[in-house]
């Protein structure tokens, strides 16, 4: 696409021309998007079901039982690689099955032993590992790579009820002494900034639904990573496997690039713009959403506040599984945080098994999912 300056004098149909086909479906979009009405009517709103709460009452009082015969069906899926020299490992389905265990409970390696018993006897696995083999198998790049294509398979059964995303970061401390909100906005300590702390989080990155708050992709970086360079992963991998039409997100993923990333994949991105921030940019995209950010703020404001429910997911997966990590290791920490997005994903699913009478397929969802490489 040629650029255009100021002082030249294209016609309205040579512009037309030279935008791309994406450019012009995201323009109609944001036109269908202004002429909704704002829901700004109390009276609008609807209530809650009375049915509402028996259903949450009967997912809760069988959660167990069906993250049991769930996480089984989804590690199914698993290949076990072949093996021909030595001793017969455990299986990676075992230990996966067995860390989601650990980590649902709450215990620690030692203490989980007794349930991995059980589990063996009610046939869930073939043998229950040695709390240092499961540590062991913690500290493994290969364990990060599948726990993230089973968290996107996980949220595949609820794509027919989410449209909407929302993305955000938060840390997990590796101590119960230093709090995530003192290390994120530094506060001085003697005068001088606190950077000590950084080094005993981590930061998890998710892009979550904002109906169910199930989360479709999630990365895991260092605690003083940037937010905006997670984006294009999580997106795409989003994308890849969902029918997305609108990204949220705070001013720390607001830029050019991101903006544009999200369009070109068929969405809108309802992005925080900065107070500096002018629609004169050379990105087309980037003007356009500011413009709609003025003239229509309401209406901007009705799609970005689904953002909060990022917020809902930290707080789902703190207060059920714990804000603090009891690995140590970066590595094992990472696989840590990634098993509890995983575990909140099948606890969202028995939820909706309940309330939205969803039927689950794993294979089936493995058949269509695209991973973003």
């Amino acid at each position: 696409m040629a650029k255009i300056y100021k002082g030249d004098k294209i016609s309205i149909e040579k512009r037309k021309i030279e935008e791309p086909e994406y450019l012009i479906r995201f323009k109609e979009k944001i036109e269908e998007e202004i002429k909704k009405e704002s829901q700004t009517n109390l009276s609008n709103f609807t209530k809650k079901d009375t049915q509402y709460w028996i259903n949450y009452n009967r997912a809760k009082c069988n959660e167990k039982r069906f993250f049991y015969l769930l996480l089984d069906e989804l590690l199914n899926l698993i290949k076990e690689p072949p093996h021909f020299v030595g001793r017969k490992p455990i299986s990676t389905k075992d230990m996966l099955f067995c860390s989601c265990l650990k980590i649902y409970n709450g215990f620690s390696s030692r203490k989980i032993s007794s349930d991995l018993k059980h589990a063996e006897e009610a046939g869930y696995v073939k043998k229950a590992p040695h709390f240092n083999t499961l540590q062991a198998f913690m500290n493994n790049q290969f364990t990060e790579e599948i726990l993230k294509k089973l968290i996107t398979i996980s949220a595949m059964p609820l794509k027919e009820l989410e449209t909407d995303f929302a993305m955000d970061a938060t840390g997990f401390g590796s101590y119960q002494y230093e709090r995530w909100m003192r290390v994120r906005f530094q506060k001085k300590l003697n005068g001088k900034l606190n950077t000590r702390g950084w080094r005993n989080y981590v930061k998890l990155h998710i892009c979550c639904g904002t109906k169910t708050n199930v989360i479709t992709s999630a990365q895991v970086t260092y605690g003083n990573k940037s937010d905006t360079k997670e984006l294009p992963y999580l997106v795409k991998q989003t994308s890849n496997n969902f029918n997305t039409e609108r990204y949220s997100a705070d001013k720390g993923y607001s830029s050019k690039k991101n903006m544009q990333l999200i369009a070109s994949l068929d969405s809108i991105p309802y992005i925080a713009f900065k107070k500096n921030s002018k629609s004169t940019s050379d990105s087309p995209i980037w003007n356009y959403m500011h413009k709609y950010f003025e003239k229509h703020k309401e209406r901007y404001g009705t799609f970005y506040h689904k953002r909060s429910n990022s917020e809902t997911v930290f707080s789902m997966i703190k207060m059920r599984l714990g804000e603090f990590l009891k690995y140590k290791n970066h590595q094992s920490q990472k696989n840590e945080v990634l098993l509890k997005c995983l575990v909140h994903n099948i606890c969202c699913l028995v939820q909706h098994i309940f309330e939205s009478n969803i039927k689950i397929n794993f294979n089936s969802c493995e058949q269509t999912y695209i991973e973003h490489k």
